[in-house]
């Protein structure tokens, strides 16, 4: 059991680290990534995202390659998830019901394991899934990706939801320099 747990640990480290580096996709769209959605030799994803039905293609790094790569089966078949976090081959024949109270569940151990992994870093904050999408969107400001590439690889609906994260970068930026003065 401790065994599967450790897994389970790891598995939601993968997940959390992949969706920082390929543009702060959300959970839903994570664990439910397929392998035909994903063409390793442009390093690119293209993806309904569940929350707004828009087809969403962005490019990846070299993180999110090396931990794609860790789950690379031998002869993956196109229909498979990328991550075994969902385990029924028939998710997307389920009823929204249904999938909804999966995905939930799997919500649910990531978030667990997640804080778990918060705690053992002694981190000043509960990590949360969530934070893959903000630390993505805080780090491509900061290395100078404009906000509107940001906003559409995030699937923003407005822009001002991601100029939330400018304002954190702004503030940041602000104190930075005082401190220097």
């Amino acid at each position: 059991h401790e065994t599967t747990q450790r897994g389970k640990a790891k598995l939601y480290r993968d997940l959390f680290v992949f969706a920082v580096s390929a543009g702060g996709l959300r959970f839903s769209d994570v664990v439910t990534l397929r392998w035909q959605d994903v063409n390793l030799e442009e390093h690119t994803i293209r993806k309904e995202v569940k929350k707004t039905k828009r087809t969403h293609r962005l490019k990846f790094g070299q993180t999110a390659l090396g931990i794609l790569s860790k789950y690379l089966p031998q002869n993956p078949d196109p229909e498979d998830f990328v991550f075994p976090a969902i385990s029924e081959k028939n998710f997307f024949l389920l009823s929204e019901k249904d999938k909804k109270k999966i995905m939930n569940s799997c919500n649910n151990i990531c978030g667990f394991h997640l804080r778990k992994i918060g705690k053992e870093l002694g981190l000043p904050f509960t990590l949360s899934f969530h934070l893959s999408r903000h630390t993505f969107a805080t780090m491509a400001l900061n290395k100078g990706m404009r906000i509107e590439h940001v906003s559409k690889l995030m699937d923003h609906a407005k822009i001002s939801t991601t100029q939330i994260y400018a304002k954190v970068v702004d503030e940041k930026k602000r104190k930075a320099a005082q401190a220097n003065q």
